[in-house]
Formats: structure tokens, C-alpha cells, sequence
């Protein structure tokens, strides 16, 4: 469930993100989530690629194999693809995504590191 998770946090980050980021955004250890990434990438889900402002660090993204499995699991489950937020209006949507990215901003201002 846990790899699920994660695959589904990473389909809605076109960027990808940090084991870092991950681990918070799940309240999870760096050890848990380096377990999960691990399996994810063995499994051809999950792709780590150094990020392109900082050498440092790996960015994860996912992979098509991984996009491709949470599409089926959509398809799977339609009710699961109607979500309230189809009826929002494309003005709010854009406010919505706004606010969203400047609330992970600033907690990922918060973390420790």
C-alpha cells in the first residue's frame, strides 16, 4: 500500500521529488522510504536521476511502467476517477494548484537538513 502511495504522490509531481520529500509527505523515516524507492525501482516504477540545479541530489520520478499501473488501477475502479474536482471551474483549479505548491514550499522550508 505503501508503494502505492508513492507512486500516486509522484504521477501528481510532474518534477518528481526527494526521498526527502517523500518521507515527509507520508510521515515516514528516510530508512522506510529508501525501502520503498528501492523496491519501486527494482520493479522498473520509479527512476532516481540527479537533479539539474543541485548535483547533490537525487530527484525521483515515475517512470511510464509506473504511470501505466496506476492508470489500470484507475480504469479498475471508476469511481475513483470522479473526483469533485471536474466540476471546479479551470480558474479555480489554477488557484487551487497555486496554493497547493506554495503550501509545499513552505514545508519543505521546514524540514530539517
Amino acid at each position: 500500500m505503501q508503494q502505492l502511495k508513492v507512486l500516486t504522490l509522484l504521477v501528481a509531481e510532474p518534477a518528481g521529488s526527494t526521498i526527502r520529500g517523500l518521507s515527509s509527505a507520508m510521515r515516514v523515516s528516510l530508512a522506510t522510504m529508501s525501502g520503498i524507492v528501492d523496491r519501486l525501482e527494482t520493479q522498473d516504477m520509479i527512476a532516481r536521476t540527479l537533479d539539474p540545479s543541485d548535483q547533490r541530489v537525487r530527484r525521483v520520478t515515475v517512470t511510464d511502467a509506473g504511470r501505466d499501473t496506476i492508470q489500470h488501477l484507475l480504469a479498475a475502479r471508476p469511481e475513483l476517477t470522479h473526483f469533485p474536482l471536474d466540476r471546479l471551474a479551470l480558474a479555480d483549479l489554477e488557484a487551487l494548484t497555486q496554493g497547493i505548491r506554495a503550501l509545499v514550499a513552505v514545508m519543505q522550508e521546514d524540514l530539517p537538513g
